[in-house]
């Protein structure tokens, strides 16, 4: 899926952004680059380790058919280069004197090692914005460390109220904190571009994916022992400041229930006595805030299948509904493609790729209705972009470019 040049104009049109970006920020570029900045993936000569996180499209494993780096990476053009290399180094000099943003995940104090660091880019370019994507951000004691997607679920709070009590913490279904950080740092950076804009300054943007997730997490914290006097526990699929909640199993699958209000207990205590006959259900113990219920919430559940596994999905859902209650369906991976909401707004979009059809990615995570989100171009493959920006853009002869590649500089 490429874009028609008659189209609208694209948001961000005009802007340059240089990634060198594994798995924790590649999504940041993939922001900027679907709304329309000409986004430059560096990656080492031979490609990315990246290409090979699995799925594979039509399982076969290959660095051009990784199905995240394939989803990650759409928009951008991409090159090789070793900035180990001084050649590598001062070509990378050369992009960075003509881009707005850099997005890096490499360890805290490599590009500065390197030449290529903060001080040495802003004075290469002042209103340059440089972003930083760790794992625990540029200072601390675990600057340092290395982390990744678990670590930062697990620092972060989420996986301690993740599973069931009697079970140990689990981690979050894919990639949620290198998603969360990427969500981030597009954010932050596009506000240090636009103070960039009426100053002319750039400056260093610093994003701790630990930091993040503690962010977005912040429910298991202090904050519901205060508010609610709630000790956050893992509950299963419920939530644990929300009883009842969860997963029930229906004739056909499963519906998710969340309780909070005292209305919104009476109603559903109601209807499972209606059809079940259940007399304890209405007893006045269980009226109140979710905190009233806390230490039944087992019994509960068992009363509440009860009735919902009388029902399909569609039943519970749209009954509880009409009872003002939050019951929605749990839709599996295969339904979530077939949803007719997501299909209505033509959320999937095929992109081409190498020696495939096509393969179907996720569209949007934003619309604007003046200046739309689009993939332009799938994936590049490993040095796709090396001539046409080397050669084309920075001038460099073809007998050069060889001796660079022999040299193993791209």
């Amino acid at each position: 899926m490429v874009s028609d040049p008659h189209e609208a104009p694209a948001a961000l049109a005009g802007r340059r952004v240089l990634e060198i970006a594994d798995e924790q920020g590649a999504y940041c570029g993939k922001l900027f680059a679907d709304m329309g900045a000409d986004v430059v993936k560096i990656e080492r000569p031979g490609g990315d380790a990246s290409r090979l996180v699995p799925p594979f499209w039509g399982d076969e494993p290959h660095p051009e058919r990784s199905l995240p780096f394939l989803y990650a990476n759409t928009s951008k053009r991409g090159v090789t280069l070793d900035l180990e290399q001084a050649s590598g180094r001062e070509i990378f000099r050369r992009l960075a004197a003509r881009a707005d943003v850099v997005i890096e995940t490499l360890p805290p104090r490599t590009l500065d090692a390197l030449g290529l660091g903060w001080d040495d880019l802003h004075a290469l370019r002042p209103e340059l914005v440089l972003t930083s994507i760790t794992g625990f951000g540029q200072s601390g004691p675990r600057a340092g460390w290395r982390s990744s997607d678990l670590v930062a679920n697990a620092l972060g709070g989420a996986a301690m109220v993740t599973g069931y009590a009697e079970d140990p913490p689990v981690r979050l279904a894919g990639s949620h904190a290198h998603v969360m950080a990427s969500t981030n740092a597009a954010a932050a950076t596009m506000i240090a571009l636009h103070h960039a804009a009426r100053t002319g300054a750039g400056q260093h943007v610093d994003i701790s994916i630990q930091e993040t997730m503690v962010a977005v997490t912040h429910i298991c914290g202090v904050g519901k022992w205060l508010d609610d006097g709630i000790v956050p526990r893992r509950a299963g699929t419920g939530l644990f400041a929300s009883v009842p909640s969860g997963a029930y199993r229906c004739r056909d699958g499963l519906a998710y229930l969340m309780i909070n209000r005292p209305a919104h207990w009476r109603a559903l205590a109601e209807w499972v006595h209606e059809e079940t006959g259940n007399e304890a259900i209405l007893s006045p113990l269980f009226e109140g805030p979710s905190s009233q219920r806390l230490e039944e919430r087992e019994l509960l559940d068992v009363w509440i299948e009860d009735l919902t596994s009388r029902h399909t999905v569609r039943e519970v859902v749209q009954q509880g509904q009409r009872r003002h209650l939050a019951f929605t369906a749990v839709q599996s991976a295969e339904e979530v493609i077939r949803d007719p909401q997501l299909a209505a707004r033509g959320f999937f979009v095929e992109v081409g790729t190498e020696g495939a059809d096509g393969v179907r990615l996720p569209g949007a995570p934003y619309r604007h209705a003046r200046t739309p989100w689009r993939i332009r171009r799938p994936a590049p493959r490993v040095g796709e972009h090396d001539v046409e920006i080397y050669c084309g853009e920075l001038g460099i002869g073809e007998d050069e470019l060889d001796r660079l590649r022999a040299e193993g500089a791209i």
